[in-house]
């Protein structure tokens, strides 16, 4: 009697665990990396800073995309306008950037920080500090890292326009 109850307690025991099987063979969904990498948006950074102390307006914004937007309103013909701007009246820049933190995702990434910059005039002494927190959101355009959105404030209680700064 033992052997006749057998065979059917194993069928509906093999029926039971055979899915199972079936589902732990199949290997997990594949995971892209992030397009872009911590290492590559912090890279990307360093050049950019460069190229701001350099004040080559076309070297500079290279690193902007075509549909790039600066705090939240400023569209890339503003930007442009107002780097070109900049790099006319100044006889020399410094930039200043600690990034906090990075975050990849699957088609871009986002980079906080807080920068200070030290604009030297070409026609006065005085020089003007500009510092706050800033953001930018980096995307891969035609191959290369472009900034897509941009946007800092600015601390206005340590500012002290047309003040010698040594």
């Amino acid at each position: 009697m033992k052997f006749k109850k057998m065979p059917p307690i194993f069928l509906i025991a093999l029926f039971l665990i055979w899915p199972l099987a079936l589902r732990a063979q199949v290997p997990p969904p594949f995971e892209s990396p992030p397009v872009i990498t911590e290492m590559e948006a912090r890279r990307f950074l360093e050049e950019y800073v460069a190229q701001y102390i350099r004040m080559d307006l076309d070297a500079f914004m290279a690193f902007f995309s075509k549909g790039a937007i600066e705090n939240r309103m400023l569209t890339y013909a503003d930007i442009r306008e107002i780097y070109r701007k900049t790099f006319k009246n100044s006889e020399s820049l410094q930039y200043d950037l600690k990034i906090h933190t990075v975050k990849t995702y699957k088609e871009s990434a986002t980079v906080t920080g807080r920068y200070e910059v030290i604009q030297s005039f070409k026609a006065s002494p005085f020089k003007k500090v500009y510092k706050g927190n800033i953001q930018w959101r980096l995307i891969q355009e035609d191959g290369a890292l472009k900034i897509k959105e941009i946007n800092y404030g600015r601390d206005y209680t340590e500012d002290r326009p047309w003040h010698p700064y040594p």
